[in-house]
């Protein structure tokens, strides 16, 4: 863990002090997102998700690797819960969450418990990379998000063509249905 902090902080240090812009998913899907309730922005970056979803009204909690990362926000005076912490070893906890949104983040073994963290009618807003990346595992493959959240009903998907500097994305908006 030590060494991907480490990469993390690394990278927010010299990045711009600009807020980010959220994620298009988010901004795509905007008519899904609840007027109120709790949010997660998982691997948050800069919080461009997180203060975009506390804008909307919601109780925003932000977490990321990077202490750099956490910092900035938190520099920012917000309202937003932003704290240090690796998702990977620490999830979310079940039915905690009405949003969740990750971008630019994979891990295929933290997909069941997004899940399982969305409460009934909880959204969840994923966009990552399937081409561009050095490493394939960080990428998905053709129509791989609606088969990773396969609990979840499909309200959006969307994967990109291959742009001019060789990446590609895909984006999934998914509901968690009331039994």
């Amino acid at each position: 863990m030590e060494e991907i902090n480490s990469k993390w902080n690394a990278r927010y240090a010299y990045a711009s002090k600009q807020l980010p812009e959220p994620a298009q998913v988010l901004v795509r899907g905007s008519q899904f997102i609840p007027s109120r309730g709790i949010a997660i922005d998982i691997a948050c970056g800069l919080g461009g998700n997180a203060f975009y979803l506390l804008n909307r009204g919601l109780t925003v909690f932000a977490w990321d690797i990077s202490e750099t990362a956490i910092d900035s926000i938190n520099k920012r005076k917000s309202a937003v819960l932003a704290d240090v912490r690796d998702v990977t070893v620490q999830p979310p906890l079940p039915q905690s969450a009405d949003l969740i949104v990750v971008s630019r983040f994979l891990d295929r073994g933290l997909c069941a418990h997004l899940s399982d963290a969305l409460r009934p009618n909880g959204i969840l807003f994923y966009q990552t990379f399937t081409a561009g990346l050095s490493n394939p595992d960080y990428m998905l493959k053709p129509n791989e998000l609606p088969d990773l959240f396969a609990s979840l009903t499909p309200c959006y998907c969307d994967e990109s063509a291959v742009n001019e500097k060789g990446f590609a994305q895909a984006q999934f908006i998914g509901r968690k249905e009331v039994l």
